[in-house]
């Protein structure tokens, strides 16, 4: 020990030998009398305090005071010693202490495990009764009283340190409950309230039981269960329950109810006298007791000044006046000026669960959580934060379990006991801790030191590693060799040229970086002791990841070499393709420009063919009507009149050659497919020319198969094509014309006609050339057509998905080769759109007896046209004309016109346009609409039908055919009037009308019937119910019925007097009421001329 005591252990005992005095003393023999005690080891702890490990644990000696302690195994303290044979001991550079054990392993002590003193549950008179530890509180002789969840109460003797228990036993004088949650003491009593139980109040010298309250306060929300209790400055009693808060009341002995109504969960009084009542989930109440104001204070979501929670488990004022209000979710720091500061864990808690706070004589806010105790430092953003690894009893803290003892030192009740500590005699680890990296893993896996590996030496000495791109999983151990707590040691780390920034970790001394991309980076890191004491020096390791050989130097130049090669390629290639491109655009703008001249050659052809139909109209309607009126005696006359229609007929079949070959190059023909008889329309069409062969002399044969071919196609196109190249055989032939179909089997999907003529055979390299548009063989005199025969005929095959071409299968003979599909995809079984021809019958206009001319409105913009026919339709119809749609919309305005005749091609206003007008107006669209056109286009004619019109004839047309069509749909407004005026069921709604007429009728039969008994109703009070003017709703009725709006008064209201009549339910005056007659003698007047007989007969007839 020095230079005049020496300590000796022995197999019996210890002793301390003076070489002064020569004296040997028995260390043990005073304490422990008769007790032999095998010394193993003896090592010293503090100046004057020794170890002496024996077989039966550690036993202490002061060689100052004499004084000794046992230090043994204890199964229920988990700080005690691992075993009680101690074989030797150990101190380190940091002052701890380790020692050997035969049983329990190695065992560790530091200086610093001292700072915490712990009380922990156990038997007799050191332990606590309980480990949930509730509330602390100090009475005015220094005992301390701790109220457990489930131990009831105990009493820390100030002078003995003994722990005295008090339980609920259920004897009297007991405790009433063990789960204490709330202690206050007032001169020597000390409150205890418990859940469930109500309060006990205790003597704290004897501790016997002085009062007991089963129910804290009176009404519906008296309480058994004490939450809290305070005393205040002025040693009022506040009692908290689950329900609301009370003030204890000396001179009643019973509790009064204050204004505030929650579970109470803490009460606090502040320098100002104020107090503050926290609250578990309604926030925090502040009550002035002299005013009996109170002011509520509520967290807010959305809002970051306000209060993190409303779940508050404890408040404190700081040296500050700062208020901590302690929640469920964090840390609220309330300044007097209304500012709010959170601490949540991304401040730094282990826990945003949050209990208690305290300060210590240091200023240091001490704030206990779920998760630790944790030290705020005004300052200092770092929190230090204390852990069951520091020598806590447990992590997890409890609610209202805190107290200051006068001298400074906390205490904190915790779910494992209770800890109590003095921040200002506390000791702190100044060892500043060597730091090292301890290991290093590649892909999980440890590297090994080896000559031929990555590691030539210890990674903690290497200061340089090289890895392969494959190998850039990389892990590190690094440790700061500091030992007290090991787990609490402070760490951080950054990888420069990867990481942005340093990186704060706590414990964990494993770091990963994971396929570090190739490059060059430093390893960086920093570390402290427990007590966050910095090595000043950082630990760095270059490491450098190689990158793969397709991203070495050689590979790079590699790839240079390679690009630039490819580059000098792409450029030859780019500029071989410019030329190309630029020649091809050449030869696109060249074969654009002819189609263009193309184009505008077939553009001026069809509008000439359009423009020649409008004069054949004017040629052919004289002429038909000079030759049908006129019988002429003489033959030359006759003939030249003939060859006038025949030349006219050409004329028309040229053009209208021209427009289906217009239409079927712009893709605007639309073919209709329907089952056709293919023999039959062959036969039919080689027939019909056969005046032209025999006018050539020619032999003209037609083959056809025994079996009819029946097909899915255009009949009228085929017709076209049949007609083309029949007439072209016998046109260019010198002596014979063969038509065959070729025989055909039932799994054939073509049908295939050949026809020949002997004619001069036309050259090989020429075949396809004379099917293009406007081409003549020039070399032959015979060649005087149009050029469009051939191509139209090829425009259509190939529109019904076939082929015609001019093959040479015979020497002497040109053929031609029509292939044509048997089915077609879009296919109908009934006959196509054909519109009305000229065998419609003709009505003799005797038969009609005309009581006024019906109007008719004329629209053309061709003037001569508009003459023509004003003069040929004047004699039977009063004619009004107009030159365009716009023109004819003003006259329906202001005439009663009974029939609209129009072009479809006019400037301003297109017949299309008018038709669709008229159609859909309720003002016009009762009135019938005929087309008169050029436009030959089946799609046209569909188009025109779909807008309404009644209608459609083509230009050149029979004069005489037009007039019947007039005559015919004027003559159906006729019988719409005798069905109407002489059936007696019959009514405006059996008309086939379009749909706004439809709606019109239905109102109009509405109207009527609704004020069929009002004897005033006439055509002006028929207009105003209908919303309409006068002369439109005669002229809408007209156009509709032919009947004036009186006439459908009166036959409406007869027709209901007939249908009442028949019911038998009313006689014939209340009838005559009924549809609006005041005179009977009327009634039966109009009623006898409508039907025959008077109602009474009418009656009689009904009834058989």
């Amino acid at each position: 020990i020095n230079d005049s005591l020496l300590m000796v252990g022995t197999i019996n005992s210890a002793y301390l030998f003076d070489f002064k005095n020569g004296r040997l003393k028995n260390l043990f023999a005073s304490h422990y009398p008769n007790k032999v005690i095998q010394a193993n080891c003896i090592i010293q702890q503090t100046e004057s305090i020794y170890w002496i490990g024996t077989e039966t644990g550690i036993y202490t000696y002061d060689i100052h005071t004499g004084q000794s302690q046992h230090i043994k195994k204890d199964l229920l303290n988990p700080f005690a010693i691992s075993d009680n044979a101690v074989l030797n001991f150990y101190r380190d550079r940091e002052d701890n202490i380790w020692f050997g054990t035969f049983f329990g392993g190695f065992n560790q002590y530091s200086n610093q495990f001292d700072n915490f003193k712990k009380y922990l549950s156990g038997f007799g008179k050191s332990a606590l009764s309980g480990n949930i530890v509730h509330d602390i509180k100090k009475d005015r002789y220094g005992n301390f009283w701790i109220g457990t969840e489930d131990g009831g109460l105990n009493k820390i003797d100030a002078q003995t340190q003994q722990i005295q228990h008090f339980l609920a036993n259920g004897k009297k004088g007991s405790i009433a409950h063990n789960n204490v949650h709330g202690l206050a003491t007032i001169g020597d009593d000390l409150w205890v309230g418990s859940t469930t139980h109500g309060l006990d109040v205790l003597d704290v010298k004897t501790g016997k039981l002085k009062k007991h309250y089963d129910r804290i306060g009176k009404g519906p929300l008296q309480s058994s269960f004490a939450v809290c209790l305070y005393k205040s400055k002025d040693n009022s009693m506040f009692v908290g329950t689950d329900r609301a808060l009370y003030r204890y009341n000396k001179n009643s002995d019973s509790f009064d109810l204050l204004p505030i109504t929650a579970w109470i969960q803490g009460i606090y009084e502040d320098q100002y006298g104020i107090l503050w009542i926290n609250t578990y989930g309604s926030g925090v109440y502040q009550y002035n007791r002299s005013s009996g104001e109170i002011q509520h204070l509520l967290s807010e979501q959305g809002k970051q000044n306000t209060l993190v929670n409303n779940y508050v488990n404890g408040l404190f004022e700081d040296s500050k006046n700062n208020l901590w209000f302690c929640t469920e979710s964090g840390l609220s720091k309330y300044r007097r000026d209304g500012r709010f500061t959170n601490y949540l864990t991304e401040s730094g808690l282990p826990s945003n669960q949050v209990f208690k706070v305290l300060e210590d004589d240091n200023r240091s806010i001490w704030i206990s959580t779920g998760g630790g105790l944790v030290r705020l430092d005004e300052g200092v953003p770092r929190r230090v934060i204390y852990t069951s690894r520091d020598g806590l009893p447990a992590d997890q803290f409890n609610y209202n379990s805190a107290y200051k003892d006068s001298d400074g030192t906390l205490y904190f009740g915790t779910i494992k006991g209770m800890v109590s500590f003095n921040p200002t005699k506390s000791i702190k680890n100044s060892f500043i801790p060597p730091i090292f990296i301890s290991g290093i893993q590649i892909n999980n896996v440890n590297v090994p030191v080896g000559e031929n590996g990555i590691l030539k030496e210890s990674i903690s000495l290497s200061e340089e590693i090289q890895l392969t791109y494959d190998n850039s999983n990389i892990s590190f151990n690094i440790a700061a060799l500091s030992f007290v707590s090991p787990k609490s040691n402070p760490y951080r780390y950054i990888m420069e040229g990867y990481d942005k920034d340093w990186t704060d970790i706590t414990g964990n001394q494993k770091i990963y970086y994971n396929k570090l991309p190739p490059g060059t980076y430093t390893f960086k890191f920093r570390g402290a002791n427990n007590n966050s004491v910095w090595n000043p020096d950082e630990k760095k390791l270059l490491i450098i990841v190689s990158p793969p050989w397709w991203q070495s130097n050689w590979a790079y130049l590699l790839y240079f070499l390679s690009f630039g090669t490819i580059a000098l390629l792409v450029l030859r290639y780019y500029f071989l393709l410019i030329k190309a491109n630029n020649a091809q655009k050449m030869d696109s703008y060249e074969r654009k420009k002819e189609q263009e001249i193309y184009n505008l050659k077939l553009e001026f052809f069809t509008n000439l063919a359009h423009e020649i139909r409008t004069p054949l109209t004017l040629i052919k309607m004289p002429l038909e009507k000079i030759i049908n009126n006129h019988k002429f005696t003489d033959r030359d006359t006759a003939k030249d009149l003939a060859l006038i229609e025949k030349n006219t007929a050409r004329l028309i079949r040229l053009t209208n050659q021209l427009l289906d070959f217009r239409k079927a190059e712009t893709n605007n023909m639309s073919l209709i497919f329907t089952k056709t008889d293919i023999n039959a329309l062959l036969s039919e069409v080689f027939h019909d020319l056969n005046y032209l062969a025999k006018d050539k002399q020619l032999h003209y044969d037609l083959s056809l198969p025994r079996i009819s071919l029946t097909a899915y196609v255009d009949e009228e196109a085929l017709r076209k094509i049949f007609t083309n190249l029949i007439h072209n055989a016998i046109k260019y032939a010198d002596q014979e014309v063969y038509v065959k179909l070729l025989p055909f089997n039932s799994d054939d999907i073509m049908f295939n006609i050949e026809f020949k003529n002997d004619g001069e055979l036309i050259p090989f390299e020429k075949r396809e050339k004379i099917f293009e548009p406007f081409y003549r063989l020039n070399e032959s005199d015979k060649d005087t057509g149009t050029g469009i025969g051939l191509p139209l005929s090829r425009s259509l095959v190939e529109l019904h998905q076939g082929n015609l071409s001019l093959v040479h299968l015979e020497e002497n003979r040109n053929i031609f080769l029509l292939s044509i599909p048997i089915f077609q995809e879009q296919s109908l079984d009934i006959k196509s759109f054909q519109e009305d021809n000229d065998d419609q019958v003709l009505h003799d206009r005797s038969d009609e007896q005309e009581e006024e001319k019906p109007v008719i409105l004329l629209v053309e913009d061709n003037k001569e046209i508009l003459a023509y026919l004003n003069k040929e339709l004047k004699t039977s119809y009063t004619v009004l004309r107009a030159g365009n749609g716009a023109e004819a919309l003003e006259i329906l305005d202001q005439e009663n016109v009974q029939l609209v005749l129009t072009d479809i091609m006019m400037p301003i206003m297109d017949g299309l346009a008018l038709c669709k007008r008229i159609k859909t107006d309720i003002l016009y669209s009762h009135i019938p609409v005929i087309f008169l056109t050029a436009k030959n286009a089946l799609d046209s004619k569909i188009q025109g039908l779909k807008n309404g019109a009644d209608a459609y004839i083509e230009k050149p047309f029979s004069l005489e055919f037009l007039m019947v069509q007039i005559r015919n749909i004027l003559k159906n407004r006729k019988i719409i009037k005798n069905y109407l005026t002489n059936s007696s069921s019959s009514n405006l709604m059996d008309i086939n009308v379009s749909a706004p007429d439809k709606d019109f009728i239905s109102q109009l039969n509405t109207v009527i019937y609704e004020n069929i008994s009002t004897i005033d109703l006439n055509v002006d009070e028929l207009a105003k119910l209908m919303h309409m003017s006068r002369p439109t709703l005669y002229r809408k009725i007209k156009g509709l019925s032919d009947l004036t709006p009186n006439e459908l008064i009166n036959i409406s209201r007869l027709k209901k007097a007939a249908e009442l009549l028949t019911q038998k339910e009313y006689n014939i005056t209340q009838v005559s009421t009924m549809v609006g007659y005041t005179v009977q003698s009327n009634f039966s007047r109009d009623f006898h001329k409508h039907y025959g007989m008077s109602p009474s007969s009418y009656i009689l007839e009904n009834s058989k």
